[in-house]
Parts: structure tokens; sequence; C-alpha cells
């Protein structure tokens, strides 16, 4: 086991109240602990993924085919193991077709909202570039709240 794995191991069990107890130093130490292990887990996931695939990929992709399905749950048994795959559909829609389509509604008189769910957003890049002009006009439209604190500690330099 790792530094970090068994340096957490030790902070698991502790309360909110206890890691508040926690001297700065200690909580850096923490910190650091967390993301070194997290970073050690997901690579570590990532490379048994890998394996996974590599040792039942075409299974799993022969008993999709058999089953002719793309995605939904397939079960491969592998000795003393029965493994469940859950292939997730993920759908990406076409946005000038959509946005094509969303015309001919409009133009047929319906509801566009009807059919479709319509989002405007401003990529901040491209708000920071406009002119104060064009922003100042679509101020009232921009709201801006706090987002959840993102917390980076490191040791002081001594004095």
């Amino acid at each position: 086991m790792s530094e970090s794995m068994h340096a957490l191991s030790a902070l698991a069990d502790l309360s909110v109240d206890q890691l508040t107890a926690l001297a700065p130093l200690q909580t850096l130490r923490a910190v650091e602990h967390l993301e070194a292990a997290t970073a050690g887990l997901d690579a570590l996931r990532r490379n048994l993924d890998a394996a996974l695939d590599a040792t039942y990929g075409e299974r799993i992709r022969c008993a999709c085919a058999e089953a002719d399905q793309d995605v939904d749950v397939v079960h491969i048994d592998a000795g003393e193991v029965r493994l469940r795959v859950e292939i997730a559909e993920q759908v990406v829609w076409d946005q000038t077709q959509l946005a094509a389509m969303a015309a001919r509604i409009a133009k047929g008189g319906e509801r566009v909202e009807a059919y479709l769910d319509i989002t405007y957003d401003i990529p901040e890049t491209r708000w920071s570039q406009w002119p104060p002009t064009l922003r100042a006009s679509f101020a009232r439209a921009r709201l801006a709240t706090p987002g959840a604190p993102t917390y980076r500690l490191s040791p002081r330099d001594p004095v």
C-alpha cells in the first residue's frame, strides 16, 4: 500500500469536527495524500478497465451482436466469475440539423419548445473579448454566481 493510502486510512474515520481540528500543515498533508491516492486510483481504474476490455471485449461485442443490441446489459461467464457489463447509450444530437428542424417547426406555426429544449449561452471567453458596448446590451441577461470553492493548500515559505 502506498504512503498516501496508509496516511488516508488513518484519516478515513475522522469526523468533520476532528478534521477541522487538524493543524493547517496536517490538513495540507491530508489533501496532498488524498490527491495522490485519487490520481493513483484513477490510473488503476483506467488500467483495470483496459485489461477487462482486452480480456473480455471481443466476447462482449459478440454477445451484443448475438442479442442484436449495441447497448444494454450483457453477462459474460469467466470461470468462477460472472461479469455484468453495462453498455450505456451515449446520444449526441447534430446541432445543425436540429436548428434546421427548429426553423421548420417555427415556420409551420408551432412552438419549438414543445419539441426541443433550447438553451442560450455565451461562452465566457467570447464574453470577455466583446467590446463594452456589446457587453452592456447583454449584461442584464448575465447572472454570475459564485461556484463551489476549490481549495489549494501549499506550505508557506519560512519567514
